[in-house]
C-alpha cells in the first residue's frame, strides 16, 4: 500500500512523537498535519523545527503554532482600531467580548499557557484548561445577556438602585 502523506493525531506525548517519526521514516511520506486534541481546530500544519522543539520539551514549537493562529485570526484594521481605543481609554465590554471569542477560537487560556511555558513549568502552576475555558464561557454568557448600550459603555453600571 502506497502512503502519500501522514496526519498525526492526538500527539500529546514523547512516545507518540517518536512513533510518528518512525512511521514517516518507514513509509518515506511527509507529515502534513499534527493534531493535539479531539477537534478539527486542533489540527495544525506540520513544521519540522517546531515539532522537534516540542518533542524536546522546549515549548517554542507550540508557541510558533499559536503565533500562526493569531496571525490568521488577526484583522489588522480592527486590531489597530482596538489599540487606538485602548490608548484613549475607550475599551468596551464589546471589545473584551471580541477578545474572549478569539481566545476561545485558539483553544482557551490553558492551551495557550501550556504552549508558552513548554514542558518546563511544573504542572501545579499550569492553569486548569477546563476551568479557564468554563470561566471564559461564563463571561461570554453574561455579556450575551447585556444590552447594546451596556456592551458599548453607554450605561453607567456603577449606579446603585
Amino acid at each position: 500500500v502506497s502512503v502519500g502523506s501522514v496526519i498525526v493525531t492526538k500527539l500529546d506525548g514523547h512516545a507518540k512523537g517518536g512513533g510518528a517519526l518512525s512511521a514517516v521514516a518507514a513509509t518515506q511520506s511527509p507529515i502534513l498535519f499534527l493534531g493535539s486534541g479531539e477537534h478539527f481546530d486542533d489540527l495544525t500544519p506540520f513544521y519540522a523545527p517546531s515539532f522537534v522543539q516540542q518533542l524536546l520539551g522546549l515549548g517554542g514549537g507550540i508557541m510558533e503554532g499559536y503565533m500562526r493562529e493569531m496571525e490568521d485570526l488577526r484583522d489588522n484594521k480592527s486590531q489597530k482600531e482596538m489599540m487606538q481605543k485602548m490608548k484613549k481609554g475607550e475599551f468596551t465590554l464589546r471589545d473584551m467580548y471580541s477578545q474572549f471569542q478569539k481566545t476561545m477560537q485558539m483553544g482557551g487560556m490553558g492551551k495557550m499557557m501550556s504552549g508558552m511555558a513548554g514542558n518546563a513549568m511544573p504542572e501545579y502552576l499550569m492553569p486548569n484548561s477546563e476551568d479557564s475555558t468554563r470561566r471564559l464561557k461564563t463571561f461570554l454568557y453574561i455579556m450575551d445577556s447585556m444590552t447594546n448600550a451596556e456592551l458599548d459603555g453607554k450605561v453607567d453600571m456603577h449606579t446603585t438602585k
